[in-house]
């Protein structure tokens, strides 16, 4: 057994496990089923604009509620709104009403845990001893990789279940869909045992904060998700499925594979940092990152598309713990969910202007604008980072 492990952190750990299973699947089901309905890109891209503009909304609250009054409150609260999003699915598929229950979902990819990952992201900082941070967020960063590698490969299956319902291919969607609504139960039921430190340092005022360090860390952000918000999620879901014609399985095997490497990466982050030190590393792997997607825009089959893609997650993923576990290591511990919540602002306001466009860009057969534009921000986050943090390992 590890030696920073305690009860907590192996509660906190198996519910972002089955948080990141519920996700992912949700990533791959959503934009194609929502394809499937008859929606354009330009509406598929809109409900995850949408979806970002909620959680933005979310996190403003999430932040002082969760570092004034509790942050395991704010992850059970944003689990039971996770699980009516999945809920509304079996009652709709009509436009309007499918675009409300995708925005409170927020579902943009696996493991994040959305407007909870700032709560979640303090309560794992308050639990684990600081000397093994790194290593602490590169093991929870794995089982977040695994979890979303499950939640991928549920959906492999199905084609192979969609002619069992009487309904057709929306019965093996739904079925799917039931699957998550449980998982998201389930962590609710997990997250209620988890302690939290009733005698730790809580912030009295809204309006103090390290606002020099919020704003290093929030241009930062700001300038990751406008390349992020062309290519992330579901939207890079609906780009192969448009490009290249790959169907769910397919898309779904790149994802099991990617994060296995996602998975390797982040588990292997905290010696790789110890070697290199935790910025080098955070700005190394973004720039090497955006390298691989200018690759992937390039190439003319499903198959060498989906190994850049895998080569980038990698790459990539050994510096999100290593980012998590900086950023709490630099703020104040009755800041922690504020500074998470509040830094990642910036990066969900421009995030939002990605999926749109991107779906435009796909209506008009322009297919690599979107993952050559992500490149050159994910280049200019890098720099950035770089610039800011170089003397702060």
């Amino acid at each position: 057994m590890a030696k920073w492990l305690n009860r907590n952190l192996s509660l906190l750990m198996m519910s972002r496990f089955l948080r990141s299973v519920a996700q992912a699947s949700l990533t791959i089901l959503v934009p194609i089923y929502l394809s499937k309905l008859g929606f354009s890109g330009v509406q598929i891209g809109l409900a995850f604009t949408l979806s970002v503009i909620v959680g933005i909304l979310f996190s403003i609250g999430v932040g002082f509620f969760a570092d004034k009054h509790s942050r395991k409150l704010v992850i059970l609260v944003m689990t039971i709104v996770n699980a009516i999003s999945v809920l509304g699915f079996f009652f709709t598929t009509s436009y309007i009403p499918l675009m409300f229950f995708v925005s409170i979902g927020t579902i943009r990819g696996g493991g994040g845990g959305g407007a909870a990952g700032a709560a979640q992201q303090a309560l794992i900082a308050e639990s684990a001893n600081s000397k093994f941070r790194n290593n602490v967020f590169g093991t929870f960063s794995f089982f977040g990789a695994i979890g979303s590698t499950i939640g991928y490969a549920l959906t492999i299956i199905l084609p192979y279940i969609s002619n069992v319902f009487r309904d057709g291919w929306r019965g093996g969607y739904l079925f799917l869909m039931a699957i998550a609504f449980v998982i998201y139960i389930s962590t609710f039921f997990i997250t209620l045992f988890v302690q939290e430190d009733k005698n730790r340092p809580k912030r009295q005022n809204a309006f103090k904060l390290s606002w020099k360090l919020l704003g290093k860390f929030s241009l930062t952000n700001a300038v990751n998700g406008l390349g992020m918000g062309f290519f992330s999620g579901p939207i890079l879901v609906y780009w192969f499925f448009v490009r290249y014609g790959a169907g769910v399985d397919l898309i779904s095997v790149i994802y099991v594979l990617s994060n296995i490497a996602r998975a390797i990466s982040s588990i292997s982050s905290a010696r790789v940092a110890k070697f290199f030190g935790t910025v080098k590393t955070i700005v190394g792997v973004r720039t090497i990152g955006a390298i691989m997607l200018v690759f992937m825009a390039l190439m003319p089959t499903f198959f060498l598309a989906g190994l850049f893609y895998l080569l980038r997650m990698f790459f990539v993923s050994a510096g999100i713990p290593l980012r998590q576990s900086f950023t709490m290591g630099q703020t104040k511990e009755e800041e922690r969910a504020s500074m998470a919540a509040l830094s990642n602002l910036p990066q969900q306001i421009t995030s939002s202007i990605g999926p749109t466009a991107s779906g435009y860009f796909m209506d008009y057969s322009m297919m690599e604008a979107p993952i050559f534009i992500a490149a050159i921000f994910q280049f200019a986050n890098a720099a950035l980072y770089w610039y800011f943090f170089k003397k702060s390992d």
